[in-house]
């Protein structure tokens, strides 16, 4: 990391990559919803240099020009036209002001100039927006120093998957960006760096101790998250990621507890861990369950606590899961979900009810079933990494189907290998929504795919504190005596539902596969949504009751896109996001270059 020429590419491949989520951002947001964009020459070309749109003689690839209304203008070349703007960029992005020269910026005056032209649309302003892009930049540099070509394979098996995202969610203005403590190395605890660590544990009084559980008994569920046999006589052990536990011995309220021995620190003498890719969840091989601590520390828009009532919504969802699939399979579209059959949380007593939900929420823990003891390292893999860039920033999943099909993949095979993982991703997540009522929240982190030499054969769906029910249908199998404020977290209307299963499935999940797969070859993109579109007509058919908004869907209306760079302008929590409207992929509108 040390030598300067590794510096230097570690840099620049940091801004390179976090430029192209910039650029996602600002034309998913912003130029398309909003008519800012043309696929066209800019009328002057004057500091552009030919280098970046031509090849020869031939011109090489699309113009794409930006106008926004502070007369602040950006233009890089792509690869393709695309409604739900996800492109492949083939240039250096230039930028001007007025009818100016163009000038390829610095990566920081690029943020700057791109940032305020999105605040003067917003009238919003976040002084801490650009801090947050540098420091994800920065940490990105590390991350990229960190890893080399020569390091595993990111897709060679299910742990390389989940602690190989080098560059975080590709449409969100700061990927990596971190409020991490300072004297707390991530090296040490981050997944991109392959940390493996013990998990910090404490002894508590069984007093005070709350622990849920479907189909499993309270002492596996206490076994599940560390060995009792330590505990005395009227206590239990309870475990936290390391960070998470220096944050809490900070609280005067727990140093007292610590001080009276009324709770014993244990130190980092757990099971040994290795953080996946959504950092406060815990893969322990051959162990039966990850463990999903809190963790109070703001990653990119959430501080990842769990709150009290999302310990108590996630074993509920779980339940729901277990009725529906013993009762109405046939009715799921071939779901496959990781259960979440355990939980515990911990406060003191006699604590009153603002610290005992202070103190639930430090200590709550989930338990996820380990779906690698039954599908197997090998053949499962993250899908969020399956679809993102490597340390050449190149779509990985080439070599992974290289790997398995030999290095000349034919577009046939492309076509069919998406076709089934686009089948096995859709078909559910519609069938609880329109069946049931149950909204999942299926992005590339939430999905894992288990793969038989390559062929996807399993789509699983993942984070049961993601999932919502709808008031009109899934409202229904909410117990009656669920606490109001359970009931209140577990609830959508059945529009926030629709935009959300909408986004994750269209930008978030299924686009960039499309962009990662017809990489080199847009031709194919349009193939690909093609077949999305009667994989839609196929499910419509299977569904149990009216599908309005499917029907609107496959006759091409707009999809629905989650605003992640104007919740942080706005400084707002990520609940609070909202939508814009893209152009359907087989809409009448859409144009394929």
């Amino acid at each position: 990391m040390n030598h300067p020429d590794r510096t230097v590419l570690s840099n620049m491949v940091s801004e390179l990559a976090t430029t192209c989520a910039l650029l996602n951002c600002l034309i998913k947001e912003f130029a398309l919803p909003e008519n800012c964009l043309s696929y066209s020459w800019p009328t002057q070309m004057q500091g552009i240099a030919p280098g970046s749109y031509l090849e020869g003689l031939e011109w090489k690839g699309i113009p794409l020009t930006i106008k926004l209304p502070n007369r602040q203008q950006f233009f890089v070349m792509v690869d393709r036209r695309d409604g739900l703007g996800s492109h492949r960029y083939l240039s250096d992005v230039y930028a001007r002001r007025g009818e100016g020269d163009w000038s390829s910026l610095r990566f920081a005056e690029f943020v700057e100039q791109m940032l305020a032209a999105c605040e003067h649309m917003t009238r919003a302003s976040n002084d801490e927006l650009l801090d947050q892009v540098l420091q994800s930049q920065l940490l990105t540099a590390a991350i990229v120093g960190h890893n080399s070509p020569m390091d595993p394979d990111p897709l060679s098996g299910y742990l390389a998957s989940e602690q190989g995202l080098w560059f975080g969610h590709p449409n969100h203005p700061a990927p990596k960006a971190r409020l991490w403590p300072a004297h707390l190395a991530q090296e040490t605890y981050a997944p991109e760096f392959q940390a493996r660590t013990p998990l910090h544990l404490f002894e508590v009084p069984l007093e005070g101790l709350s622990v849920g559980a479907n189909g499993l008994s309270k002492a596996q569920v206490l076994a599940g998250f560390a060995d009792q046999a330590q505990a005395r006589p009227g206590h239990a052990v309870i475990c936290m990621h390391p960070v998470q536990a220096q944050l809490f011995m900070q609280d005067a309220r727990v140093q007292r507890l610590l001080k009276s021995a009324a709770i014993v620190d244990l130190g980092a003498t757990g099971l040994m861990a290795n953080p996946t890719a959504s950092i406060r969840t815990w893969y322990i091989e051959g162990h039966d369950f990850f463990i999903k601590g809190s963790l109070n520390v703001r990653i990119t828009n959430c501080v990842r606590k769990n709150a009290w009532y999302e310990l108590e919504s996630a074993l509920l969802i779980d339940r729901i899961f277990r009725n529906l699939q013993l009762t109405q399979p046939e009715t799921l579209g071939g779901l496959s979900v990781v259960a979440e059959p355990g939980l515990l949380s911990w406060a003191p007593h006699q604590a009153s009810e603002a610290d005992s939900h202070w103190f639930r929420e430090q200590t709550g823990a989930i338990l996820r079933e380990n779906f690698c003891l039954d599908t197997g390292t090998d053949c499962s893999i993250m899908a969020g990494t399956l679809f993102a860039r490597g340390l050449h920033l190149r779509p990985l999943v080439h070599e992974f189907l290289s790997r398995f099909n030999g290095d000349d993949l034919l577009d046939q095979q492309l076509l069919s290998w998406f076709d089934d993982y686009q089948a096995l991703l859709l078909r559910p997540v519609l069938a609880l929504f329109f069946n049931h009522g149950i909204v999942m929240e299926p992005h590339l982190q939430n999905s894992v795919l288990v793969h038989d030499n390559g062929r996807p054969q399993r789509l699983l769906l993942r984070d049961f504190e993601g999932v919502k029910l709808t008031g009109e249908l899934g409202a229904s199998r909410i117990d009656a005596e669920v606490h109001p404020r359970v009931r209140e977290s577990l609830l959508y209307s059945r529009q926030q539902g629709w935009n959300r299963i909408v986004y994750c499935l269209f930008v978030n999940n299924l686009s960039e596969a499309v962009l990662a797969l017809s990489w080199e070859r847009p031709h194919l993109a349009p193939l690909m949504w093609q077949r999305v579109e009667q994989q839609l007509i196929s499910i419509r058919a299977e569904l149990t009751r009216a599908a309005p908004e499917l029907d609107a869907l496959i006759a091409g209306q707009p999809i629905a896109c989650k605003t992640n760079l104007r919740v942080r302008l706005a400084a707002k929590a990520d609940r609070q996001a909202g939508y814009v409207n893209l152009v359907s992929p087989w809409g009448k509108e859409v144009q394929h270059g």
